[in-house]
Formats: structure tokens, C-alpha cells, sequence
């Protein structure tokens, strides 16, 4: 293709109008300095309207910094207006990839673009594995939804604080609870499966009891412990889930701080542990214990053997 190369007023280039821009959550100071140093080395690639004005086509961050610099004129490659809006879309996504791999906002943004080109089986078949994703149904249907979250929780996203997998189960709630829960797993940290485990447990709640995820984040026993100024953000963190775990599972939970009420007046000591069945299904429990010597053997099975008569332990295994 035989393009023009002009020098163009910047302000007769529309900023505002992302249709062939996929770029999101990057940061112009590298690319400043660059400029300032060099000047623009590669011009803009930029597609001429109808009323005289100019859309951006390729180099979008190169333009936003020419802007912020002051600069009034620019050499750019110019796309005549006739040119195929798909051919133009599908030259910006191509220079994007041929020197960077996009991150989960952005390969959200190029898959919802090219549904306006293409049908999902072709992107599923010839885009999916060009944006570093499996060529399945599912994965498109996976990654579309992720560009319509808010500004921050598409940051946050990019920054790695909000799981991909998390923010698609925040789109099944309402505006308002979807919110809360963000700032909640935001604010403490939370790693991805602890972030999934909350949000699924908040969910589980709310279809069981018929309430709302705010009720729960808003509730007093919530409240005191986000407010605690005597807690650090992991001991937070470990209370929250905590806190919702027993709100999810009561039983579950009573009967873990029963067992951990138990197994202390078995004065145990260092190195012996008791643990009960999982989840407090079934009725194997198990012993666990370590052992340097034969002294320290004897010691051990001696104290094992001694707690077969405690009351508690014995409530526990035979109810």
C-alpha cells in the first residue's frame, strides 16, 4: 500500500476516536524520554475522515506524548479516507503485536473490535492464537466481557491485583455489590484463589440466604475488623475470609473451632499434630509426628497413647 507522508497539525487529529486503537493501562514516561531524546523515529500511521480530520491508526501513544510535549506539527503516514475501516484496524493490530504482547484489557478490547469485522469462528480460529490465547469458543466468550469493567478495575487487571477469572464473577453482580467486593479483595490483596474463594463464597450466601453482598460487607462484624487500626492488611485479610467462611460454612467452621478448643487440652506439645477428617466428613482422623531418636519415639507414642482416654477426643471420634 503507497502511503503519503505529511506533516499534520495535531490538532486535526482526533484523540478521542479510538476505533482502531486497542492500547490500555501503559505508561508514557519510557516513550517521553525517548522522544525527547530522538525525536519520533517511526511517524504515526493515521487514516484521513471525511470532514478533513485524521483517526489514528498506528502510533497512538506516540501522538498523546507529542501532544503533552507541545508539539504542533508532525510527520505522519496518511491512509486515504477510502480505505477499508477493517484494513486499517487490522494494520494498528498487527503493529501492536509484531513488538509486544498485549496484556488482558487489551486483548479484550481487539477481540470486541474484530466481532465488527469478523464472525466469532473466524477470530476464535485465525485471532485467538495471534493474541496468545487457545483457539476455543470459550475463550472469547471468556475475554470479550472483560473490557466493559470500569476504569479501575481494568487497571487493576493490568497492575495484577484483580484476577482475570475474579472479574468475570464480578460482572454477575450488581453495579453496587460489584464495588464493594472489588475494593474488598483490592484493598487487602488478596492472591487470585483467595480472590475466587471470596467472591464465590459472598455469591453462594447471598443465593442461599437471600440476601445482598452489601449487607454482608456493610455488616457490623465486617466493619470492625476493615476498621481495626490495630490489624495489619494480612491479618485483615485472614479475618475477612474468615469471617465469610463461617457466614458460608457454620457447621463446618463450628465444629473446626471445637476440634481446635479439643485437641489444646490434649497438651500435645511440639511436634505431635491431630488432624480430623476433612471438611468433618467421615470418621478416620490422623496423627502426625516426627521423631529424632528412639527416646524421643518412646516420648511421643507414650504422650499418643495417653490422650485415648480425654473426654473431649473421645466425644469427637465416637459423638
Amino acid at each position: 500500500m503507497n502511503l503519503e507522508y505529511k506533516r499534520v497539525d495535531l490538532r486535526s487529529i482526533d484523540l478521542t476516536d479510538t476505533t482502531f486503537v486497542i492500547s490500555y493501562g501503559f505508561s508514557l514516561s519510557i516513550l517521553r524520554e525517548s522522544i525527547e531524546r530522538v525525536g519520533v523515529l517511526n511517524p504515526p500511521l493515521v487514516k484521513r475522515t471525511i470532514h478533513g480530520r485524521y483517526r489514528v491508526v498506528c502510533g497512538y501513544k506516540r501522538l498523546m506524548v507529542c501532544r503533552e510535549m507541545g508539539t504542533e506539527e508532525l510527520t505522519c503516514a496518511l491512509l486515504d479516507f477510502n480505505t477499508d475501516e477493517r484494513e486499517a484496524f487490522l494494520m494498528g493490530l498487527y503493529d501492536n503485536l509484531s513488538h509486544r504482547d498485549l496484556n488482558p484489557i487489551e486483548r479484550s478490547i481487539a477481540a470486541s473490535k474484530l466481532q465488527d469485522y469478523y464472525p466469532d469462528r473466524v477470530i476464535v480460529e485465525d485471532f485467538l492464537p495471534r493474541l496468545g490465547l487457545n483457539p476455543h469458543l470459550s475463550v472469547l466468550q471468556r475475554v470479550l466481557p472483560l473490557s466493559q469493567l470500569d476504569g479501575e478495575m481494568k487497571d487493576a487487571i493490568v497492575e495484577g491485583r484483580l484476577d482475570e477469572g475474579a472479574a468475570l464473577k464480578l460482572l454477575d453482580l450488581s453495579e453496587r455489590d460489584r464495588r464493594l467486593v472489588f475494593r474488598l479483595v483490592y484493598d487487602l490483596r488478596l492472591s487470585k484463589n483467595k480472590q475466587i474463594e471470596v467472591i464465590d463464597s459472598l455469591r453462594d450466601i447471598t443465593r442461599r440466604d437471600d440476601c445482598s453482598v452489601s449487607g454482608i460487607l456493610d455488616s457490623t462484624g465486617m466493619k470492625c475488623i476493615l476498621k481495626d487500626n490495630d490489624l495489619n492488611i494480612p491479618q485483615k485479610a485472614r479475618r475477612v475470609r474468615r469471617f465469610i467462611r463461617k457466614l458460608r460454612y457454620p457447621a463446618i467452621v463450628r465444629a473446626e473451632e471445637d476440634f481446635l478448643e479439643m485437641t489444646r487440652t490434649l497438651n500435645l506439645g511440639d511436634g505431635i499434630r491431630l488432624a480430623p477428617p476433612p471438611s468433618f466428613e467421615g470418621d478416620r482422623y490422623r496423627i502426625d509426628f516426627q521423631f529424632g531418636t528412639i527416646d524421643e519415639l518412646e516420648r511421643k507414642l507414650k504422650k499418643i497413647d495417653s490422650i485415648k482416654d480425654n473426654e473431649g477426643l473421645r466425644k469427637a471420634v465416637e459423638g
